[in-house]
């Protein structure tokens, strides 16, 4: 059967199906077998680069149980590899791995971490094409319209994707329209869709009144969005800044969180049942003639410990905003991770209906700043304006602590099941605060909070070690956020 979760949603057996049948997994292939395996399919192949494959597919497979990569690259992908240099020993093994990845390269986090892994065996798989980077290669595009006059485009209520002409919005590898990877367009629009890029010859046919008609275009409508945000120029390149440090992360979360579903859908036994398997606590009342005392399979829906409809999965972060994050920023960027962290979570959660996201801070003046209520919808400038006032506070607030009343006030005013994530520099010690207290509050019951602590500081490491059951965690790069958090949201 598939494996559960993303991307194969296939069907955990053994939750589904263990009180029926006896569930037996076939563990993983081992070395030699793989190894025998590439050899069936490319035996004019040397050993030695059937080692640097097997090498590489070990840690992809690696990368993928520690969860920082969504897909999981088998012995399938290893012997179409081996299958094209065999056929085709003169393509190389650069172009026969970009055969069997070709598919992925829509998304970049992916390829990111694919380029990383492939980089360090003397693999390129990232080919110089003259194109931007904030572009997504779906191929190479032949317009079939000559370019004319730019303009927006007609809107496909569909989504389709559109390769090569010039009458839709959102549009690929075409002529006129605003899109990406074309030319003469008067901006970029991205549909979520593969990029299919035209050659710079093609760009250069664009006449030059066409190309400032479409300059101008663009200036009205950047001008049009920053009006709709209550932006200006300077704040939205300031946020597009930021977005951009942290782009792959954010992409990569929301790949990492395709697959978390809400605990309603688990399989639970449920008792009381007429008929199904006879339960062991209920033997008395089975002796004194009650019908009622089976109990058999099946989701907490129906056990009724979950609403049909119920409320998203409320996700509270609580900010540490305290002189010591403006203080010793420069020392281990602790304030510029709390910033790209926040702008992490509310970009990738902020269209996701299954996530409700509150934002509250602390710092010496307060414990309960609030930054971001249920009520408040979320778009560049909202974000960009919270970020702000992150930074705003932590450089303007008195000295003191007051991270016990921010986490209990949090904790206290959590439904069950809410998540709880606090992130803070752990600068605890000169204010007398104690890791138990800390614990002590993170690990109520009914609620899950967990503290992600960013300072480089042999104080944050001591404390994560004190607070048990995984419940703290120290991260100094933004680029472990997305597994850290979905290792969280997923335990939650």
């Amino acid at each position: 059967a598939n494996p559960s979760g993303f991307p194969f949603h296939g069907n955990d057996l053994a939750r589904e199906m263990a009180d029926v049948f006896s569930c037996h997994t076939v563990s993983k292939i081992d070395r030699g077998s793989h190894r025998q395996i590439l050899k069936s399919y490319g035996p004019s192949l040397s050993e030695s680069f059937l080692e640097k494959i097997l090498i590489i597919w070990d840690e992809l497979t690696e990368a993928h149980e520690r969860g920082e990569m969504g897909y999981p690259f088998s012995i399938r992908e290893s012997v179409a590899v081996v299958k094209h240099l065999e056929g085709f020993p003169m393509d190389g093994i650069d172009a026969a791995i970009e055969n069997v990845i070709s598919f992925d390269r829509s998304d970049r986090a992916l390829i990111k971490q694919l380029n990383n892994i492939f980089s360090r065996h003397g693999i390129k798989i990232v080919r110089q094409r003259n194109i931007n980077k904030e572009e997504l290669v779906g191929g190479l595009s032949t317009p079939k319209t000559r370019a004319s006059f730019p303009k927006h485009g007609k809107i496909d209520p569909d989504n389709t994707p559109h390769v090569g002409g010039n009458t839709w919005h959102g549009g690929t590898g075409g002529s006129d329209t605003a899109g990406l990877g074309g030319r003469g367009g008067p901006y970029r629009v991205d549909s979520g869709h593969p990029v299919h890029q035209i050659s710079e010859e093609m760009k250069a046919e664009v006449s030059e009144e066409a190309q400032q008609r479409a300059r101008q275009m663009a200036k009205e409508e950047l001008e049009k969005k920053l009006e709709e945000l209550n932006m200006g120029k300077p704040e939205w390149e300031m946020y597009n800044d930021l977005r951009e440090k942290v782009l792959v992360q954010i992409q990569q979360l929301k790949v990492n969180l395709k697959d978390i579903k809400r605990r309603k859908e688990e399989r639970v036994w449920i008792k009381r049942q007429s008929t199904g398997e006879l339960d062991d606590s209920r033997l008395v009342d089975a002796l004194a003639g009650e019908k009622d005392v089976f109990k058999r399979r099946g989701s907490s829906i129906e056990r009724n410990e979950f609403p049909h409809n119920s409320d998203p999965i409320s996700i509270k972060l609580v900010v540490d905003v305290s002189a010591s994050m403006y203080r010793f920023n420069s020392f281990d960027r602790r304030l510029e991770l709390l910033l790209e962290t926040t702008l992490m979570l509310m970009e990738t959660l902020r269209d996701d209906k299954r996530f409700q996201l509150t934002i509250v801070g602390h710092n010496g003046s307060s414990g309960n700043i609030p930054f971001l209520d249920r009520s408040t919808k979320l778009d560049e400038r909202t974000q960009l304006k919270i970020l702000q006032s992150m930074v705003a506070h932590s450089q303007y607030t008195y000295p003191g602590d007051c991270t016990l009343e921010a986490i209990n006030a949090t904790v206290k005013g959590a439904k069950p099941n809410d998540l709880i994530l606090v992130i803070s520099d752990a600068n605890l010690r000169r204010y007398r605060i104690e890791a138990k207290e800390v614990s002590k509050l993170v690990q109520r019951q009914g609620v899950h909070s967990h503290l992600i602590l960013i300072g480089a500081t042999k104080e944050a490491k001591d404390l994560a070690k004190e607070i048990p059951n995984e419940r703290a965690q120290v991260c100094l790069d933004s680029a472990d956020l997305p597994i850290i958090i979905k290792s969280i949201v997923k335990s939650a």
